[in-house]
């Protein structure tokens, strides 16, 4: 591809209004808990034994996403840093997009025996999401089948104490909304951005969404007292680009925000390019672009890869296959999913309409952006 060419479909996408791409990878399908509405265990392919993508690979999608202004790479899973070769992960990516570049990581906050976040700071991670969904170790076992809540402070305390960018993210659950609830109260004395997370009725959460699930328009209304002077928080301030309003009530030194995709629509805000861990890369979650970055990493020819990439991201404006639906989270851990080119991969899940799921008081996202980054 020319650099005219290159800097023409660049300069197309940032006409259309959205924040820059940026990567989001699924280094992983291996978690050591297992979430109620994650189950990675149950899921076909766990362990994913197909060959992932070896670190000087993502080196390589770093420095080539770095020549086309990219400057955000999110890692997650699974959970991303039971990877043996993670801080070559972390570093490759620091490397290839830039001295300025945002590398963040979401993990459960229990990191495996020799790792530490110092390690992974010194290496060029800038933030991290931490996944809290309870303060009490019982509870939180209910949820995330093990692990404990006080580590995952202990790694939250530590990530402030680096100067790292850190956002919990909580799933709401009607069984346990006091437990969100008091997760999102550790914004009052900490500079944190708590994401409160619907339940999407896909995956192992089918078989809890039903009785489980709550909206943002409930939960809001809720914590109504929390929000009646509350200041909106603008994404960029928080270093976030996934859709949703962040709030700071009066006198609190972090934000609540809401990640709502069962009941807001945010497909036409996307912006992340997915990559799986065998290399796979994602444009559109709903609609077939995918393209296999292995063969281009092999050949040298990955300037041609993000030319797809980045057209195809151009071409959700007029894609069929998400006009009028919500953005659907699949979740990349299975590479194995068939998903048959150019039709929708799922069926297409309308938004919630009822008052009880519609939000009425979200004012809509400022600048671009999907997903839990």
């Amino acid at each position: 591809m020319s650099t005219a060419h290159h800097r023409a479909l660049a300069a197309a996408f940032a006409a259309t209004g959205r924040n820059h791409p940026y990567l989001a990878f699924t280094l992983n399908s291996l978690c050591n808990l297992d979430c109620v509405f994650c189950k990675p265990r149950c899921m076909p392919d766990y362990g994913h034994k197909e060959r992932p993508l070896t670190a000087s690979d993502y080196a390589a999608i770093g420095a080539e996403a770095g020549a086309w202004q990219i400057r955000k790479a999110h890692c997650s899973g699974g959970e991303p840093t039971l990877r043996a070769d993670i801080l070559d992960v972390i570093a490759g990516l620091a490397d290839g997009l830039g001295p300025d570049a945002a590398i963040g990581m979401t993990s459960h906050g229990n990191l495996r025996r020799g790792l530490s976040l110092e390690k992974l700071h010194r290496v060029g991670l800038t933030y991290l999401n931490l996944s809290l969904h309870s303060l009490d170790p019982a509870r939180s076992a209910e949820i995330m089948g093990g692990g404990d809540p006080r580590i995952t402070r202990r790694t939250l305390d530590t990530a402030l104490s680096l100067g790292l960018r850190v956002k919990i993210n909580c799933v709401l659950q009607r069984t346990y909304l006091d437990d969100a609830f008091a997760v999102a109260e550790l914004a009052r004395d900490l500079p944190v951005a708590v994401r409160l997370i619907e339940l999407q009725n896909i995956g192992p959460a089918q078989a809890l969404f039903d009785t489980e699930f709550i909206s943002e328009a409930e939960v809001r209304d809720r914590l109504h007292e929390w929000f009646a002077n509350a200041d909106e928080v603008r994404r960029d301030e928080l270093g976030v680009r996934s859709p949703g309003q962040y709030l700071r009530p009066d006198g609190w030194a972090g934000s609540i925000g809401f990640i709502s995709n069962s009941s807001c629509a945010t497909c036409s805000d996307a912006n992340r390019i997915k990559i799986t861990p065998t290399g796979v890369a994602r444009p559109c979650i709903l609609h077939n672009r995918d393209i296999p970055l292995k063969p281009h990493l092999a050949d040298g020819t990955l300037g041609d890869a993000f030319t797809h990439l980045f057209q195809a991201m151009l071409d959700r404006n007029t894609n069929d296959a998400w006009q009028g639906f919500h953005y659907v989270d699949y979740d990349l851990r299975w590479d194995r999913m068939e998903r048959p080119e150019g039709t929708p991969v799922l069926p297409l899940l309308p938004l919630l309409t009822t008052d009880a799921a519609q939000p009425t008081s979200a004012a809509p996202p400022q600048g671009g952006g999907d997903g839990h980054g």
